[in-house]
């Protein structure tokens, strides 16, 4: 388990942000990934990134090295996940790689990895945003064609692939 890992970090409700910033002033290298998501509020809607995963953040640390046990003490986090002896348990880096490759620094610019006709989504931006919808084709210019259940009626439409989540 020597060197550096990937390891999860549970946060307090809505607190991602300021649990990255405060474990980056101990220098921890954290990652927390978001996507653009539709909001409504009071009659407004604004693009905004929310967290991929919500309550929870990545931290690459060496777990024989660092001082990990510091995280637990964070502003903003609950606890450092891992096993009931104590000691956390590293993130597969494959699972990682995986991750990372999807986004551009901490934004998620591909959140589904792989597309195929039939499976359910979730769109998450324009005006159908929240709905759900079940994938008819895929263009070669990265557009899906999904169809959406509204008023009673399966009607087609196209979306890029970056507004469409998993269910």
């Amino acid at each position: 388990m020597a060197g550096l890992n990937w390891y999860v970090v549970e946060t307090q409700p809505r607190a991602e942000a300021r649990s990255q910033n405060h474990l980056e002033r101990q220098n921890f290298l954290c990652f927390c990934p978001r996507f653009r998501t539709t909001r409504r509020h009071a009659r407004r809607v604004e693009n905004v990134l929310a967290p991929l995963f919500p309550g929870y953040l990545f931290v690459k640390f060496d777990c024989e090295q660092d001082p990990w046990r510091a995280i637990n003490g964070t502003r903003g986090v609950k606890r450092l996940v891992g096993s009931p002896k104590g000691a956390p348990q590293p993130m597969p880096s494959e699972v990682m790689d995986a991750l990372m490759a999807r986004c551009d620094r901490q934004e998620v610019k591909q959140v589904l990895g792989s597309v195929r006709p039939g499976q359910s989504v979730r769109l998450i931006a324009g005006p159908f945003a929240d709905r759900l919808a079940r994938i008819e084709a895929l263009d070669s210019k990265g557009r899906l064609r999904v169809l959406l259940d509204m008023l009673g009626t399966v009607s087609p439409i196209n979306v890029a692939l970056s507004d469409v989540g998993p269910v």
